[in-house]
């Protein structure tokens, strides 16, 4: 017998003291939408701090759109290209590569040394540590002077703010959204990375006439705001209180599960603090102190990490990057008239399509939607791919390309890309949560990187031009396949509840329906009764 097992036999499960309080909830602050009992008056406050450290997600969104738009502009072309094509300026397909996937060298470096940092000064730190990389960067990308290693040194910088923005807001809405609306804060993420790619694409669109740098500065500049924002408000947001529990400081933990619940009268922190500490002392009696080795070695933990972070390989293998960073591209290539604007019609459709994905998320089991929504990718990729085997595309077969690469972008933003970061957050459960999830981040811009380096070749030098959508089918059915064996159904679960079902080796298939003989289970379960919720959202 494994010895944590053996462990957990031994030693038995802790279970919620009968101190802890249920708070009859208000009528005059429920707020039921699509299954989500929201209740915005009494979580204002948490919603509040959340949108703040979600700011992370609007850099990340925006950079991944605003250097697409200006790839496309003819000025940046006659700044940087080195050869001509049809009479202009050109960008050589190096340059193209180089510049649009150095970042994530700095997003994978930035995510890896997140979790080592999360770990030791907490989560508002390390947010001001990736508002101050992200600021340095932009800087450096608007002060360049045509020179192509100043670009990729800038947006290195900007990678480094972005990998620790995404690990660190994650954890953070993780462990302040309260249990209720965990789920629909967390598919936010991505709604906010859909907002500020569509004012990119707006902005590039908008400057793409103006004839001097100014039409690609001014999108880069646009990337500093975003940091500064973050940087005034930061000062005003509570530290998550579970990073308080784990190192041992509850009358810290205690104050700030106190300004999270400032809106409710009613609320008293005392069973929220005793639940935390009930859920450490469960993590720690399932093995050893946290560390990068037992990920490796221990088949709980490593279990863990390959399940979440299958999630972010599963997000991004699908090929979804190669319409973001190379749309215009991607459109001029095909020879349709006024490619901005397809790219901005792009950006308004994802918005549409994960708005419905928060809409649905309490009717539509996570499983269910991921299913579908890949499938119907694939089946676009396929479309796309046998399109473009045609010797000479009509204008019928170009707009039709278009039209699936919509259909691409609506399934990607209505499953995989709000989904898996709820579920990847959700099942980085444990001491080692933090490195759990840091770990996610970096396979999250691996696959990035691999993805958007390698589509300028497989497109062009390769010469497959539309065919590359077969290459993506191939890639998007080891998404299916990381949803079929890995994705259970989380929502509405409790810390306590994943991270048990990892050591009693539940299926994921089982996860929905498997019942716990557990008194943290039914306590969180009665009917009618609101319970604490920060223990059950770390």
């Amino acid at each position: 017998m494994h010895p944590r097992r053996e462990k957990d036999l031994n030693s038995g499960r802790p279970h919620v003291s009968s101190e802890v309080k249920c708070f009859p909830r208000k009528r005059g602050y429920d707020f039921t939408m699509f299954g989500f009992d929201i209740e915005f008056r009494r979580h204002r406050w948490a919603l509040i701090y959340c949108s703040i450290s979600a700011i992370g997600a609007l850099v990340f969104g925006y950079d991944n759109t605003y250097y697409s738009g200006i790839l496309g502009m003819q000025q940046f072309k006659n700044d940087f290209g080195n050869h001509y094509e049809d009479g202009a300026k050109a960008l050589a397909t190096d340059f193209t590569s180089l510049t649009t996937s150095s970042i994530y060298i700095g997003d994978m470096v930035g995510a890896l040394i997140a979790g080592l940092l999360n770990d030791r000064f907490g989560r508002k730190i390390v947010l001001w540590i990736a508002s101050a990389f992200v600021l340095a960067g932009g800087v450096t990308q608007v002060a360049d002077t045509n020179i192509e290693s100043i670009i990729v040194l800038g947006r290195i910088l900007i990678g480094l703010g972005v990998g620790n923005f995404t690990v660190t807001s994650l954890l953070y809405i993780g462990e302040v959204a309260p249990l209720e609306i965990r789920s629909p804060v967390l598919y936010m993420y991505q709604f906010l990375q859909s907002c500020s790619q569509l004012v990119a694409s707006g902005l590039t669109q908008g400057t793409n006439s103006i004839e001097s740098f100014l039409s690609y500065k001014l999108p880069m500049g646009g990337l500093i705001i975003l940091p500064l924002i973050l940087l005034v408000f930061l000062p005003f947001i509570p530290e998550s209180p579970t990073w308080y529990v784990f190192r041992g400081r509850p009358d810290d933990a205690r104050r700030s599960l106190a300004k999270i619940h400032r809106n409710d009268p009613t609320y008293d922190p005392s069973a929220d603090l005793s639940f935390l500490e009930q859920a450490r002392r469960y993590e720690e009696t399932q093995g050893e102190a946290s560390s990068w080795l037992s990920l490796l070695l221990d088949p709980i933990e490593r279990k863990k990490l390959l399940w979440a972070a299958g999630g972010m390989y599963a997000q991004q293998i699908c090929g979804i990057i190669f319409f973001y960073n190379y749309g215009v591209v991607f459109a001029e290539a095909l020879g349709v008239s006024q490619p901005f604007t397809i790219t901005l019609i792009t950006m308004i459709l994802q918005i549409f399509a994960v708005a419905a994905s928060i809409l649905t998320g309490n009717r539509l089991s996570r499983r269910t939607n991921l299913l579908s929504s890949t499938s119907l990718i694939l089946i676009a990729f396929i479309v796309i791919g046998g399109l473009g085997t045609q010797t000479t595309l009509s204008t019928a077969s170009k707009y039709i390309i278009v039209v699936f690469s919509y259909v691409v972008i609506c399934a990607y933003n209505f499953g995989l890309g709000p989904l898996t970061y709820a579920v990847t957050r959700e099942l980085s459960v444990g001491v080692n949560q933090n490195k759990i999830m840091s770990v996610s981040i970096v396979a999250l811009y691996f696959f990035l990187w691999l993805i958007s380096f390698t589509a300028p070749y497989l497109y062009d030098n390769a010469g497959l031009g539309p065919m590359v959508g077969f290459v993506y089918a191939g890639t998007t059915l080891s998404s299916l396949a990381w949803v079929w064996f890995c994705v259970g159904e989380t929502q509405g679960r409790t810390r306590l509840e994943v991270a048990m079902f990892f050591t009693d080796n539940v299926p994921a298939r089982r996860w929905k329906t498997h019942v716990f003989v557990n008194p943290v289970v039914d306590e969180k379960g009665e009917m009618g009764v609101g319970v604490a919720h920060v223990e059950n959202s770390a």
